[in-house]
């Protein structure tokens, strides 16, 4: 590619991260094999420089030594003596999944970074599936983790477990809605806010 396909690596790319690969090892693997795309191409011609060569004066009986101009390539830019053109890369990571989790992470190349920013702040609805082991409990609370408690779960329904999923997502929904008021705008002196008399409601 070299510096041409350098300029064109710039923009958002979604990777799939699989279970049991962490996060950083995904980053670290895309950055080399783009480094190595740009290192193989064929390096420009090197460039020539003039050099003064001292030799015998053509033409002569007699031994003279003569200084003789001719061109040979520069060699401080060749691959084998400066090493690859292209060491690092700039990679960008919009969001971080855990080692055992699975799923797409946004990276982003270049000035693409700039815009991991503004994907954060658009609050993008992000979608989940849990997976989970009833009866049994770890110290990290995956399922390579240490045992530390077992117990039976006969008595767990999908009633109940639809009556907590509910609770814990009310409570995100509440959440979501005091971050929306402590972060929009204020409004204008003498007057009350219908927001504020709905978060009111909501803590009665």
């Amino acid at each position: 590619m070299g510096s041409s396909g350098l300029a064109r690596l710039q923009g958002l790319f979604a990777v799939y991260k699989p279970p049991g690969l962490k996060w950083l090892h995904l980053r670290e693997t895309v950055e080399l094999q783009l480094l190595k795309g740009l290192n193989a191409q064929q390096p420009p011609a090197p460039k020539q420089r003039v050099h003064f060569l001292l030799g015998p004066a053509e033409g002569s009986e007699e031994k003279k030594l003569t200084l003789t101009a001719t061109s040979v390539p520069t060699l401080t830019t060749h691959r084998l003596v400066r090493g690859p053109a292209f060491t690092s890369l700039k990679i960008g990571v919009g969001h971080r999944l855990d080692g055992q989790a699975s799923g797409v992470l946004v990276l982003a190349v270049g000035h693409g970074c700039r815009l991991l920013t503004d994907m954060y702040e658009a609050h993008l609805t992000k979608d989940y599936t849990v997976r989970g082991l009833l009866g049994r409990a770890t110290d990290n609370f995956c399922e390579d983790g240490r045992l530390i408690e077992k117990t039976t779960y006969d008595h767990v329904t999908r009633e109940l477990l639809d009556r907590i999923l509910a609770i814990i997502q009310g409570s995100h929904q509440k959440a979501l809605v005091m971050m929306w008021l402590w972060l929009g705008p204020s409004p204008a002196e003498g007057q009350r806010p219908g927001s504020f008399v709905w978060w009111m409601s909501l803590q009665e």
